[in-house]
């Protein structure tokens, strides 16, 4: 995308911003960075500040943007542009999540211990402490299951002597 394409017309542009806009034409990344985190954002427009938010992303510098659009949603809480700027540069937020088998794990573990002696040799299928089924092969024993026996929380394995 051409740094021309963004340019708002408008009136003429404060020195500052045509400085910056220059530098992004340029190019000159360190420039332009040294410019928009020094520039005042409360003494201009939302729509500046989002001008050099499009700027900074269109020179691929991904955390400038995302440290603008945070500065311009606490400068210009209610302009619906730095918001979405806002929501969409914000870092990606990773959630864990506890294992949905857990207690079908601690069943099964407890039936293995309680009955893998009298399976020896065999691949056996278990899911939440109870056994499915078992057979001399695996092959077999997926027959035997079918697709009902086969979930996430099935167990199989081979009791080895």
């Amino acid at each position: 995308m051409s740094l021309q394409s963004l340019s708002v017309e408008d009136a003429p542009q404060p020195p500052e911003l045509h400085t910056l806009e220059q530098a992004a034409e340029q190019e000159d990344c360190q420039a332009f960075a040294l410019l928009a985190t020094t520039i005042d954002w409360s003494i201009y427009r939302a729509i500046d500040l989002t001008r050099a938010i499009d700027l900074a992303l269109a020179l691929d510098m991904v955390s400038l943007a995302r440290e603008l659009a945070h500065q311009g949603s606490r400068i210009f809480p209610e302009d619906k542009s730095l918001q979405q700027a806002m929501a969409v540069l914000a870092p990606p937020v990773v959630r864990g999540t506890r294992p949905a088998q857990s207690l079908h794990l601690t069943a099964a573990q407890s039936w293995f211990k309680e009955h893998a002696s009298q399976y020896t040799g065999q691949w056996v299928a278990v899911c939440g402490g109870t056994l499915l089924g078992s057979a001399p092969t695996l092959q077999e024993l997926h027959e035997r299951l079918g697709a009902e026996g086969q979930t996430a929380s099935t167990i199989v394995v081979k009791v080895l002597p």
